[in-house]
């Protein structure tokens, strides 16, 4: 199944569902909607459920897509938290790490409520 990614507006915290299978492109231009998306409406707590999803990418893979989100973010001028939730093999905190390392405020959890605690110890900007 095509990977396919429902969003929300949920008060001050913007929640994406991923569904289908991973594919480098289609989650890369998923991830910089959010992050448009985020920026236009200045929501800063972003959640990334992709419980669902299914497939794995590639080390390089994971890695082209942590440095051209971090890329698109800088271009944005916009910082937000984000939170993934997800498990391997899908999810394995290598393009989490890779972009922590360049200074994205990033995390990756195994459940919506431990994601939804770490985004709740940050208050909304001004």
């Amino acid at each position: 199944m095509e990977l396919q990614a429902h969003t929300e507006l949920q008060g001050e915290l913007l929640v994406t569902t991923a569904t289908g299978t991973v594919a480098f492109e289609p989650a890369l231009q998923i991830l910089k909607g959010i992050c448009d998306m985020a920026a236009e409406k200045r929501i800063h707590k972003i959640l990334v459920d992709t419980l669902a999803v299914d497939g794995t990418f590639s080390t390089l893979e994971r890695y082209e897509l942590a440095v051209q989100v971090t890329e698109h973010l800088r271009q944005l001028q916009f910082n937000p938290r984000l939170a993934f939730v997800g498990r391997p093999p899908t999810s394995d905190g290598f393009a989490v790490r890779v972009a922590q390392n360049r200074d994205v405020s990033v995390e990756l959890f195994p459940s919506v409520e431990q994601a939804l605690r770490w985004l709740a110890r940050w208050p909304a900007p001004r």
